[in-house]
This record gives C-alpha cells, sequence and structure tokens, in this order.
C-alpha cells in the first residue's frame, strides 16, 4: 500500500512539473519579464472606459478568449479570486463581438470586472495563447507571465509569491 501511494505521489508531481513547464514555455514569446507597459484605455462590458493596467498596485492580468476551452475551465476560479481582490483584471482578447464575450462571461463571472481589450493590445503582449496570465506591478512592470491550465489553488500560490494578493 505504501508503495502505491509514494508511486501516486510521484506521478501527481511529476504531471504538476509538466504542466508547469508547459506553462512556462508557451509563455516565452510573450511580453519580457521587466517591460514596462504603456498604459492604455480598454473598455468594461458596460462601456466605461478603465486603465490598464492600472497604476499604484500589483495586479493579474488575466488574458482570455471566448472561444477558449482551458478559459472556460479557469474563469470561474478568476471570478472568484477577483470577488475578493480588486487587483484581478480579466482582460478578454480575440473575440468576434461583445455579445461574443458577454455569452462567454454569463455563467461564470461578474461581467462588471470584464475588460474588452483590443487585437492590437494582444499584439503588443504578445499573446500567442490562452489564458495568459501576466502580473504587473504598481509601476506597469511585468514581473511574472504564464500561459495555460493554471489549477486555482497553484494561482492562489503564484499570485500569493508576487504580492497580488
Amino acid at each position: 500500500m505504501r508503495t502505491l501511494l509514494l508511486s501516486g505521489v510521484r506521478y501527481a508531481g511529476l504531471i504538476i512539473l509538466v504542466f508547469w513547464l508547459a506553462g512556462w514555455w508557451r509563455s516565452q514569446g510573450m511580453v519580457a519579464v521587466g517591460t514596462t507597459l504603456m498604459p492604455v484605455e480598454v473598455q468594461d462590458l458596460q462601456g466605461r472606459w478603465q486603465p490598464l493596467p492600472e497604476s499604484g498596485q500589483a495586479q493579474l492580468l488575466y488574458l482570455f478568449a471566448p472561444w477558449c476551452t482551458i478559459c472556460d475551465l479557469t474563469i470561474d476560479g478568476i471570478n472568484d479570486l477577483q470577488q475578493a481582490n480588486s487587483s484581478i483584471r480579466p482582460v478578454a482578447l480575440s473575440y468576434d463581438s461583445v455579445g461574443e464575450v458577454r455569452e462567454f462571461v454569463g455563467p461564470h463571472a461578474d461581467p462588471r470586472g470584464i475588460l474588452l481589450g483590443t487585437s492590437a493590445l494582444g499584439r503588443e503582449l504578445k499573446v500567442q495563447a490562452f489564458p495568459s496570465y501576466l502580473v504587473v506591478d504598481g509601476s506597469g512592470v511585468v514581473v511574472a507571465r504564464r500561459s495555460g491550465y493554471m489549477p486555482g489553488w497553484l494561482l492562489r500560490l503564484y499570485l500569493h509569491w508576487y504580492g497580488v494578493i
């Protein structure tokens, strides 16, 4: 029984390591760590203009696409974090219409917190996979980047590590 348990722990650790490395590898093409993001104004789903990134606080820019299956799996965890902490900023990229974003968000998240990015913003950030995560400090400097699936517990650890939550 002990051998079976140890094997299970090893396999679980290996799977976590593979997911972590895959996310790291996919994020390497994104905007570089240490880059200062130029502030832009983006609209939220209510049509109000919002600054991105918001100055003065560390934050997570969660970059998603409504057609992304992995985004569908991770948006609930993002919503939970966002309800507890305003420094989580979900930004829709790669969508055809605002209606598509509303439909995607509807069963998952509070639409008031969703921002509508542009294809130009996606190009500037060099987003190549969804979901992508950018951790930005209070001065707008990218301090970390990830792409792909990240379970909620791991995302919480990640955000604690970088002082977002």
